[in-house]
């Protein structure tokens, strides 16, 4: 806070880069870093502290932004802090700097995540899951679900078991707020959120797929080859189809994150420039076409044509299985006969 530094010093951190500014008044400590989507985040975070600190009257953190306290993704910030209060503020502009939301707050929905106080996990998926898109919303419902269960892709079962327990309670909530505005979407971003995914672009792509009527996937599904057994982002087991002699087929999809071939790859032998873990993926992927399945490679520009990459992902399927296609209701909207002309 600029107080407790001084307005000068304040000025003089800005100048030099060793200050940033996030609101009026409150400052943190350059550089920020060097990733966009973890700049975003560092300064959405020191916003919403600011924001508890400077507002005078007592609020919650909510949505979006409990969501980030809690270790959720969070795509598309805005710059926004969302935060539950009894009352309206008075301070001028303060509706400029947050977003202030008014559901009744029992006190078991409070809890505090480092020093800041913010709804519980629970609520803060299904207040993102009724208010937010459902792309949106999924990506904060699988990576909560993750937080709550704890799952172990080596330990299916198990897991398994949890994740549904702690998808349960969170229908629990959405059932108390039956015919509610927002609960169809929330429904169905609970029901179809999966606590295996382990990234937010693994998330984008299953929506993706789900939402325009795929079946739903197995997230991180384990193929077992030549080589050795891999796992896959999503996987499609599919029934042949009458007359071609197989038993099954199986279309795979990964996401790839541009971190994933840098010189921090987490393959364990791989040079600075990513070279062997280059190759290491080539003889994975080999080793994964080579059991017969459909292989689907996708990259962050690929995802922001959801209808190309959709029409990719349908390479593989069998025609019974197109010929169904709809989209599900809650997790994308229909188009109208107008829109369809």
């Amino acid at each position: 806070m600029s107080r407790d530094i001084g307005s000068s010093a304040a000025r003089t951190g800005t100048r030099s880069g060793e200050l940033i500014r996030v609101r009026p008044g409150a400052y943190i400590e350059g550089p920020l870093p060097a990733a966009a989507w973890a700049a975003r985040e560092t300064v959405a975070l020191a916003h919403a502290a600011a924001v508890v600190r400077q507002l005078s009257t007592p609020v919650v953190l909510s949505h979006e932004s409990a969501a980030l306290l809690h270790g959720c993704w969070v795509p598309g910030l805005d710059g926004t802090t969302h935060v539950l209060q009894r009352s309206m503020p008075s301070q001028p502009g303060a509706d400029a700097i947050s977003r202030h939301h008014s559901r009744r707050l029992p006190p078991e929905d409070i809890t505090e995540v480092h020093g800041l106080p913010v709804t519980s996990l629970e609520r803060t998926v299904t207040d993102c899951a009724l208010t937010l898109t459902p792309r949106r919303a999924l990506a904060i419902a699988d990576s909560g679900l993750r937080v709550l269960a704890r799952p172990d892709r080596f330990e299916r079962a198990a897991s398994a078991a949890r994740l549904e327990a702690a998808r349960a309670r969170l229908k629990a909530r959405l059932e108390n707020l039956r015919g509610a505005r927002g609960v169809v979407g929330a429904r169905a971003v609970v029901e179809h959120a999966d606590g295996f995914s382990e990234s937010p672009g693994e998330t984008d792509l299953r929506w993706i797929a789900v939402s325009r009527g795929l079946p739903r996937p197995t997230a991180q599904l384990r193929i077992d080859t030549e080589e050795e057994s891999f796992y896959v982002d999503l996987g499609w087991i599919l029934d042949a189809e009458a007359g071609s002699g197989a038993v099954s087929r199986l279309v795979a999809a990964e996401f790839d994150g541009a971190g994933k071939y840098a010189a921090s790859s987490p393959w364990p032998d791989a040079g600075p420039d990513g070279r062997t873990s280059l190759y290491a993926e080539k003889i994975r992927e080999d080793a994964i076409r080579g059991t017969g399945v459909t292989f689907h490679r996708f990259v962050n520009h690929h995802l922001r044509n959801a209808d190309a990459a959709f029409s990719r992902l349908c390479q593989g399927f069998p025609p019974s299985v197109l010929a169904s296609l709809a989209p599900v209701q809650g997790l994308i909207r229909r188009p109208s006969r107008r829109q369809g002309h």
